[in-house]
């Protein structure tokens, strides 16, 4: 079965852009069609059935704080 591609044009903030960019090149090497993995990816974990992958979220934060802690004060600096 043959997939069908769609082209996706958008405007991101250009630090973001660059940081994505770098973690792309970085996971996936510095060659044509990194980008188009990662965000193919990144699509596709943002579009899953709504349920976290905990598994790769486990170690993402380096902190001292513990998980009480910043459930109390996750959103203190939101507007």
């Amino acid at each position: 079965m043959e997939r069908m591609t769609e082209t996706i044009k958008v405007e991101v903030d250009g630090a973001l852009a660059t940081r994505f960019r770098r973690k792309a090149m970085e996971r996936y090497g510095y060659k044509k069609g990194a980008m188009k993995k990662a965000l193919e990816e990144a699509m596709r974990r943002y579009s899953a059935s709504g349920r976290a992958d905990w598994a790769s979220l486990r170690g993402a934060l380096k902190s001292e704080k513990d998980s009480v802690w910043l459930q109390h004060h996750a959103w203190d600096d939101v507007d």
